[in-house]
């Protein structure tokens, strides 16, 4: 948060508040004590400029309810008193109450538009109560008003206020620019330095961040985090070796100066480019060292656990995504994660019950989808043919080319015995994976089935045109043939199916031949 001006015409005193005010109070030669500055007002309720004395005591001694009351006096009897509304805004703010100190600082911005103060401490209650929008055009208003009086920590502040305000705002490039402003100020604060190139590499301007952040990677430098946003820059140009070079410096840095959290990060973020870059084994020692660095880290369990799945290791990943889910229970991604690693060990219940949950906290269609797919497979699983059916129709329409989905669409048809609704997502898959022999076999069923014999026996013998020895649709291809009274035929690839195995083709051999 910013920090409040506590400078004006008056003598200047720091409050001890979460944020810094312009505090108000004439100086005195001798200064007075409370007791006589009360005795001023006590015989001469008139006395404006007394009311306002009394109040700026108050105000340093702390007593701030006393102060506003003293405030409030003054300007009852001088409304275009500034100094008043101002200690009366450092009073109200005291107080915690800030949209009465907003009040009171926007008075003094509004009646002396000219005045620093009013307006960066207006800025900084802006930003207390969270609103960026307002606090970034009251710093604007500051650093617009700056006078020869105003001093140099107090501007430099006001364009660090103005920057944090247009940050929340996503107004990259303006945080640049008010960062710019504030290095002309103080040249040698590192912080800002890479703040400001951190801007620009958030407005998308890296390669004119590139250079600032390697004249800060320097030998003094011991901020993982110049190494690190240089890797960024890297990779969004392609730049790989390099960015893994930056990365490697990045992790000397957290390893030296960081705490665990930030060595498990930087892990993360070069398991994340190994990934990316196939270097599947070296991402997942990466994953690793973060979990181990950092065994509270959520995300270095969650990406240890996903590169395991994505390798095939479904077994070794449900630990370290269960302990993830434990650790981070609104991530949906996690759950996500462990319902898939579920999914795929055959346990359909607890798949089930994190998929659920999941859905409840996904934005992203896309991932949406992917839950309700297992779901749909989960319930189908179970044996709810009629929930499955729904959920996996909704993954249909939200992925139309997955012929996975179509697949398991049309099985949970089936299973009702909507034949013809589930020869049509059977088709689409076939469509989508000309080589998949699952739904090629499920089209055929569903078409004998649908009693379409000629279209079932089509598909057995393409089938069979890839696999021969294929017992069970020698079989369903001898069931086709007979259902048309191709008897000789039929025969034929009844043996067949005996022959390569399928036992109870001898049955139907013995019934109909």
């Amino acid at each position: 948060m910013s920090t409040l001006s506590n400078k004006s015409a008056r003598t200047i005193a720091r409050l001890a508040a979460a944020a810094a005010l312009v505090a108000g109070g004439f100086a005195f030669a001798q200064s007075p004590t409370l007791p006589q500055l009360r005795q001023v007002v006590s015989e001469d309720a008139q006395d404006t400029i007394g009311w306002l004395n009394l109040g700026d005591a108050l105000l340093a001694a702390g007593e701030f309810d006393e102060a506003k009351a003293a405030y409030l006096e003054a300007i009852a009897l001088d409304y275009m008193l500034g100094d008043a509304h101002f200690g009366l805004g450092l009073a109200e703010y005291n107080r915690g109450d800030f949209q009465a100190a907003l009040f009171s600082f926007s008075e003094v911005a509004r009646l002396y538009p000219e005045r620093f103060d009013g307006h960066y401490n207006q800025g900084v209650v802006y930003a207390r109560l969270r609103m960026p929008a307002e606090a970034a055009e009251a710093f604007r208003s500051a650093v617009g008003a700056v006078t020869p009086d105003v001093s140099l920590d107090d501007e430099y502040n006001a364009w660090l206020g103005l920057a944090g305000q247009l940050r929340l705002l996503d107004d990259h490039v303006g945080v640049a620019e008010a960062y710019v402003a504030a290095l002309v100020i103080k040249p040698d604060d590192r912080d800002v330095r890479y703040l400001h190139a951190e801007a620009l590499v958030d407005a998308g301007m890296g390669l004119e961040a590139l250079p600032l952040l390697v004249e800060l990677d320097d030998e003094e430098n011991r901020d993982y985090r110049v190494s690190s946003l240089i890797a960024d820059i890297y990779m969004e140009q392609g730049q790989t070796d390099y960015a893994l070079r930056a990365l490697e410096r990045a992790i000397r840095k957290a390893e030296e100066n960081g705490s665990a959290s930030v060595q498990a990060g930087v892990h993360i973020k070069l398991g994340l480019l190994q990934r990316r870059l196939g270097q599947g084994a070296d991402a997942l020692a990466s994953f690793q060292r973060a979990a181990t660095v950092d065994p509270a880290s959520w995300q270095a369990h969650y990406n240890l656990g996903l590169s395991q799945l994505e390798d095939g290791h479904t077994a070794e990943a449900i630990g370290p995504l269960e302990t993830a889910v434990v650790q981070a229970p609104a991530s949906a991604e996690a759950r996500l994660a462990l319902a898939s690693a579920y999914d795929q060990a055959a346990r359909p219940d607890d798949a089930l019950e994190q998929a659920d949950l999941a859905l409840g906290m996904l934005t992203d269609p896309q991932l949406a989808a992917q839950a309700r797919f297992i779901a749909g497979r989960s319930h189908y699983l179970q044996e709810d043919y009629a929930t499955a059916a729904q959920l996996l129709a909704q993954v249909v329409d939200a992925r139309p080319g997955d012929a996975q989905a179509q697949l398991w669409a049309g099985l949970a048809e089936y299973r009702q015995g909507n034949f013809a609704q589930s020869i049509q997502y059977f088709e689409r898959s076939v469509q989508l994976n000309p080589a998949g022999r699952d739904a090629r076999a499920n089209l055929a069923a569903a078409y004998l089935a649908d009693e379409r014999f000629a279209d079932a026996e089509f598909i057995y013998r393409e089938l069979l045109e890839q696999n021969p020895a294929d017992g069970l649709s020698n079989y369903n291809l001898g069931w086709a043939l007979l259902s048309q009274n191709r008897r000789t035929d039929a025969r034929d690839a009844f043996q067949a199916a005996l022959d390569n195995g399928y036992a109870a083709a001898g049955e139907a051999l013995e019934t109909y031949f």
